[in-house]
């Protein structure tokens, strides 16, 4: 019965470890982008990035960072974010976004982590806050 974990945790670290050395073909980054343009939460988005983070980079890239700048600026519901964050390559995404974003955006979120954490996010408002204020 032991084995039965192993080879589970196997072939999802596989999945994983396939996805990320997939090549973005064009059908690819233009699923991508209609993907982003309908991102309006953080479950959305988090989808968006498992199904085309190996696109991540020239104009999905903007593609996803706009996305993110819009659900952070925007400031809701924390928690799912917070809990998004508990998958380590996906908090990376988060925070290197972050951290590449125009000056404006990051101060804009830098206030919103700072001012308005809710209640027990305290953890991942502090990530945040450090990202905006990276660079």
């Amino acid at each position: 019965m032991r084995q039965v974990p192993l080879v589970v945790a196997a072939l999802v670290f596989a999945t994983a470890a396939w996805g990320a050395d997939r090549a973005c073909t064009k059908a690819d980054a233009a699923n991508a982008q209609k993907s982003l343009d309908r991102v309006f939460n953080w479950a959305q988005l988090r989808k968006a990035w498992q199904d085309f983070g190996h696109c991540d980079s020239g104009e999905v890239g903007d593609a996803f960072s706009d996305a993110l700048l819009r659900l952070l600026v925007d400031w809701q519901d924390v928690p799912s974010l917070a809990k998004s964050m508990d998958d380590a390559p996906f908090k990376q995404f988060v925070v290197s976004h972050l951290r590449a974003a125009p000056k404006e955006d990051r101060d804009a979120v830098y206030s919103r982590a700072k001012a308005s954490c809710p209640p027990g996010q305290d953890a991942s408002c502090g990530v945040i806050a450090d990202a905006a204020r990276a660079k």
